[in-house]
């Protein structure tokens, strides 16, 4: 054998963009192995030609095709074999697209949520116009935290379930006879708020309009003053607001450690 004719193990990983570890292991499961081996050292010897063969292990392990499939391809290659295995691979290609564009999207949803809770005044009425979103809404009729820790799980299974994944956190529902009467722990419905109406899922929508509302900083137990504050307003401007109360988290127990930071918006609607 002509030495100088053949790469070494090491030649050849280093021209092939790959290790030796590699090379070991597809030869020990038979997927690639050298053109030559010295029996008394057990040198491994590769070809230049080889690379070819090689750059098409890559180039499919790069697609995320499994070395079971490859190797089953290498032993019995054809132009057919191979546009069939390039198909599937397209297919799966596409869907990991589309997860990673949903993924995008999530995360620049959150981080503008998140930019809200920094950058908004707490404690001041604001009224704005706020787009038409849809409520995943889920009943827990006793004030029970096993109660409602499995209801809201259960919210989280069937979004899970339905392929559905909000950048909102569980927003409360409050009733306006309630709070008129200074009762503000008679939660009953919850929600998870999606910026699209879902297809084929029962939702509410929650109406496009202007919104009355303050953004308040503190545990859930101190959102009395607030509400208080937004009804006085609503009173001395001769605003009519609407029969629910909407409270969302905007920075919670995701971002701060400590409840008297958080920070929750509470709304209605002004009737028009």
């Amino acid at each position: 054998m002509n030495k100088e004719r053949y790469l070494s193990t090491g030649e050849f990983a280093k021209l092939a963009g790959t290790t030796k570890h590699t090379l070991f292991y597809y030869d020990e499961i038979g997927l690639f192995s050298p053109e030559f081996k010295e029996e008394k050292t057990g040198y491994r010897y590769y070809s230049y030609a080889q690379l070819e063969a090689f750059e098409v292990i890559y180039t499919l392990r790069d697609l995320g095709v499994s070395l079971e499939e490859i190797k089953g391809y290498m032993q019995k290659r054809s132009p057919r074999k191979l546009l069939g295995l390039l198909e599937e691979e397209e297919q799966i290609i596409g869907e990991k697209i589309k997860r990673l564009r949903r993924a995008k999207e999530w995360v620049q949803d959150k981080k503008r949520i998140i930019q809200i809770g920094l950058e908004r005044k707490t404690g001041e009425i604001f009224i704005q116009n706020e787009p038409e979103r849809y409520l995943l809404c889920r009943k827990a009729d006793v004030l029970d935290d096993k109660v409602w820790a499995k209801e809201v799980g259960n919210l989280y299974d069937y979004c899970v379930e339905h392929g559905i994944k909000s950048p909102y956190s569980i927003g409360y529902r409050q009733e306006l006879t309630n709070i008129r009467k200074e009762i503000y722990d008679a939660y009953s419905v919850f929600y998870e708020v999606l910026d699209k109406r879902p297809r084929k899922i029962q939702c509410i929508v929650k109406e496009a309009g202007k919104y009355i509302g303050v953004y308040h900083k503190g545990s859930w137990q101190e959102f009395g003053e607030t509400y208080r504050k937004i009804l006085a307003f609503a009173d001395e401007y001769g605003l009519e607001i609407g029969e629910y109360f909407y409270e969302d988290s905007i920075l919670d127990s995701l971002t701060l450690e400590e409840e008297k930071d958080y920070i929750t918006k509470i709304s209605c609607k002004v009737v028009e």
